[in-house]
């Protein structure tokens, strides 16, 4: 999830204390080699855009979303000369993309693509060179389609692919969703615990990319199957949103677990933030409201069994923590952009471990642990 991406990410979710319930930015990257821009918010959001003169920037405003930190700034280089995030006014984040003296963009071809009403991708046309003598001196308003409330299974969705270090840029790839398939029927009460385990990504969406290519769906997917099976050794009755390499989309993933009249919902992610900061490494565990106790337990014990990095566990709204009906966390194995952490997250003896102890944390909370 995550929300938790790339280059550079802004990663997690504070929570002003004087908003506790606004809505934030979670991540933003921006690929120069493709020329695009990623946001990622925890609730719904409908961008406004506008392309501004004097000097020339894409001024794009996050309406209800909070910052909730200092001005976040990248520096690119080329026609784009830097990107800064910032809050405009109390309730509206906004983005800007400045570009280099001399240069404008076509605001007709600026693509805004939702993937989801809370995941946006601004794809940006070639910056253009403004002969001397017609000066860019004209304000013009960008329109914006309206939020989707899910992909829909016949889009094509664009998925980039970061520009490593010592390598060219990545020609990105359309790729179309796998076939979605209905939930799995509901099950027949009985007096076993219902654990519903989730998968982050899965299919078109490989969540985070890492050091060396590594991608969040890759570590998150091994981990959570392992850890559904652990718990069935159990007696469990755990039940994954996926068993396959597919995106589910966000609410389907709740709806099952709500269908099922869970007992916990644990969802589970690998974090990023840019690849210029792999010094940063740990594991971040999230809840919203009932899942407090939960998200304490998993966490503390992926801290015996793992001795990873401890970043706290956190509060967030998260939209699987918001609509599921059952205690429900979010954790966030460690950071594949982390020079500490992305080594281990590759490894399929930590995985083990990390979904060993992910399951016992589990079973501790249950009152089941042996």
């Amino acid at each position: 999830m995550k929300l938790h991406w790339f280059l550079p990410a802004l990663v997690g979710t504070v929570l002003m204390a004087t908003a506790v319930e606004a809505a934030t930015l979670e991540q933003w990257r921006f690929d120069q080699g493709q020329n695009q821009l990623e946001i990622k918010t925890d609730q719904r959001v409908q961008p406004r855009a506008k392309l501004l003169s004097r000097p020339t920037r894409l001024v794009i405003d996050l309406p209800g979303i909070v910052l909730g930190r200092p001005r976040q700034s990248q520096s690119v280089g080329g026609a784009i000369r830097s990107l800064r995030v910032g809050q405009f006014d109390r309730s509206t984040t906004r983005i800007v993309v400045e570009l280099a003296p001399g240069y404008t963009l076509d605001p007709k071809q600026v693509r805004f693509r939702g993937l989801y009403a809370n995941q946006w991708i601004v794809q940006l046309p070639e910056p253009q060179l403004v002969p001397p003598s017609e000066p860019n001196e004209s304000d013009e308003d960008i329109i914006v389609g309206q939020r989707p409330l899910e992909v829909p299974p016949e889009t094509v969705i664009l998925v980039p692919f970061p520009e490593q270090k010592g390598t060219s840029p990545a020609t990105p790839r359309a790729i179309a969703p796998a076939p979605r398939t209905s939930l799995p029927p509901l099950r027949t009460p009985n007096s076993r615990p219902i654990v519903v385990v989730d998968p982050g990504h899965g299919g078109p969406d490989p969540g985070a990319i890492g050091i060396g290519g590594l991608r969040e769906v890759d570590v998150a997917t091994p981990i959570a199957f392992q850890v559904a099976e652990l718990l069935r050794k159990e007696g469990i009755d755990a039940v994954l949103t996926r068993e396959d390499d597919r995106d589910l989309g966000l609410e389907p993933r709740v709806q099952l677990a709500n269908r099922l009249n869970a007992n916990v919902f644990v969802s589970i992610h690998a974090n990023a933030i840019s690849l210029a900061r792999t010094d940063i490494s740990g594991l971040e565990t999230y809840y919203y409201d009932s899942g407090k106790e939960l998200a304490e337990t998993i966490h503390r014990s992926i801290l015996e069994s793992t001795g990873v990095r401890d970043r706290r566990v956190r509060q967030a709204r998260f939209y699987v923590l918001r609509r599921t009906r059952m205690p429900a966390v979010l954790v966030e194995v460690g950071f594949v952009t982390g020079a500490e952490d992305a080594p281990r997250l590759r490894d399929p003896d930590f995985q083990k471990r990390m979904a060993e102890a992910i399951a016992r944390g589990i079973l501790r909370y249950l009152r089941l642990e042996r």
